[in-house]
């Protein structure tokens, strides 16, 4: 008997709640739909003698009726298995290729988190960067979130985003400052008509 495909094998560890639901999904539906079928036993059998090869006959043609359909049952196990690879690769690297993390803290005893996820540096020296928050606040019209990059008592921006409450917030941005041992992280909250920049709600 063929043991059922054990979903916590193929996907790993490590996904977000959303990510493992999705992948969930994708899964039971494979697993309902069930093995590739059984050959009909009209493709099973030889074909009979000899047939002369005709000009524009496709090598499906070319094969024998038992082989045929043994190359056609192989294909779909073959784009089967790409789909559900795939179909996995796609949610857990979300075409982001991740060279480290930096986790962040809350401060002023609040319950948010984030970690920033650092890519490869492109050609023209700018580095991707990929900010998930969980638990900042919306703020009121014209209020913002903004991240820097500090090092020492300087500080360089790295983008603004708004908060999402309760639930994570997934954001792209691009620097292109040279990272240093020592550099911290900070995210700030703007208000209108307050100083820039304003008070330090995350950092490393």
């Amino acid at each position: 008997m063929t043991r059922e495909p054990d979903f916590k094998e193929l996907v790993g560890e490590g996904l977000s709640a959303d990510e493992s639901a999705r992948l969930r999904r994708a899964h039971d539906l494979l697993v309902a739909a069930g093995p590739v079928p059984e050959l009909p036993p009209g493709l099973e059998e030889p074909s009979i003698g000899d047939r002369p090869t005709r000009l524009g006959e496709s090598a499906y043609q070319l094969l024998p009726r038992r082989r045929t359909g043994a190359a056609l049952a192989l294909a779909a196990a073959i784009a089967l298995i790409a789909f559900v690879g795939g179909y996995t690769a796609g949610f857990r690297h979300d075409g982001f290729s991740t060279q480290y993390i930096v986790p962040l803290h809350a401060v002023s005893g609040n319950a948010a988190s984030a970690k920033i996820r650092i890519g490869d540096r492109d050609s023209h020296g700018n580095w991707p960067l990929r900010l998930e928050v969980s638990g900042l606040p919306k703020l009121k019209q014209g209020g913002y979130y903004e991240m820097f990059l500090t090092r020492g008592k300087r500080t360089w921006t790295c983008g603004t985003f708004a908060g999402g409450g309760r639930s994570t917030v997934k954001v792209r941005l691009t620097v292109p400052y040279s990272f240093h041992q020592g550099d911290g992280w900070i995210v700030t909250k703007e208000l209108p008509g307050r100083a820039s920049p304003g008070p330090t709600v995350l950092t490393t």
